[in-house]
């Protein structure tokens, strides 16, 4: 295990041409991954990868913008994607290491439904929340243009169940501030190639302790220099780890090292 990949897509379409080949990149590299389900079929489709290769681990839940589907499709669809009943036979398999990605999205919200999409999005993500609580799982993040707001429902929680609360925030693009409140709950937070063709996080990359920083390629999404163009996958996450390094000033053995055991903690790997 030289490097990880703690949010990655294995499930997905893109890599169903070559996924052996990938996953045989990965173990020459000495690259382990979690590969995240976005919705219950992914979630599905991420465990049987996970059960079949040692070195990867899944999480299992809806992204926030399953609820726009619902809202914008079905024109006011009540049904909740998030379905207990069938979580909770995921949940039973020893590859699930965490519940997600969860969170709030609120980037893409059609003007005429934002609040309604916007409340969906908190009930499905505190259902969530709940939970990974109630089976002790850490919760990998999806958060875009909502930090403050996931920040209060989080704040929330952690008054009620303290450490039980827990996880990380996945594709990280908060400021400053929105960082120390996320370390105030003993979160973690990840970063993907967007920082090696950007330095618009390098001012938060550094900030940021090195016992709360992960590594991630969001793979098939945006790939990293110098593979810009290309797919992305899980063995480009070295990319990603020499830019941390680079911007923190920090030793790559070093730090690709606290970065294993970071998720070792927060995932029990």
């Amino acid at each position: 295990m030289n490097y990880i990949d703690i949010h990655c897509h294995l499930d997905m379409d893109e890599f169903d041409a070559d996924r052996q080949e990938v996953l045989a990149r990965m173990k020459e590299g000495g690259v382990v991954a979690i590969s995240v389900g976005s919705n219950l079929e992914a979630s599905k489709k991420a465990i049987e990868i996970a059960e079949t290769n040692e070195n990867i681990w899944t999480c299992v839940g809806v992204h926030p913008e399953e609820i726009s589907k619902g809202i914008f499709w079905d024109r006011g669809s009540s049904k909740m994607p998030f379905d207990i009943s069938e979580f909770k036979k995921l949940v039973k398999s020893s590859k699930v290491v965490g519940i997600g990605e969860c969170g709030l999205d609120f980037f893409r919200l059609d003007p005429a439904f934002a609040k309604a999409t916007a409340d969906k999005q908190k009930e499905l993500f505190e259902s969530q929340i709940q939970f990974a609580i109630k089976n002790n799982k850490p919760l990998m993040l999806h958060i875009r243009r909502a930090y403050d707001d996931a920040l209060d429902i989080l704040n929330n929680y952690k008054k009620n169940y303290g450490e039980k609360l827990r996880g990380n925030v996945h594709f990280f693009t908060g400021n400053v501030e929105q960082t120390k409140r996320f370390l105030d709950l003993g979160f973690t937070m990840s970063f993907t190639g967007v920082i090696t063709f950007t330095h618009d996080y390098d001012e938060v990359i550094k900030y940021i302790p090195q016992d709360s920083i992960m590594s991630e390629t969001d793979a098939p999404f945006v790939t990293p220099v110098p593979h810009r163009g290309q797919r992305n996958e899980p063995s480009f996450v070295i990319e990603v780890v020499k830019r941390l390094t680079e911007i923190r000033g920090e030793d790559l053995e070093t730090l690709s090292n606290a970065i294993i055991q970071n998720a070792k903690k927060v995932f029990d790997i």
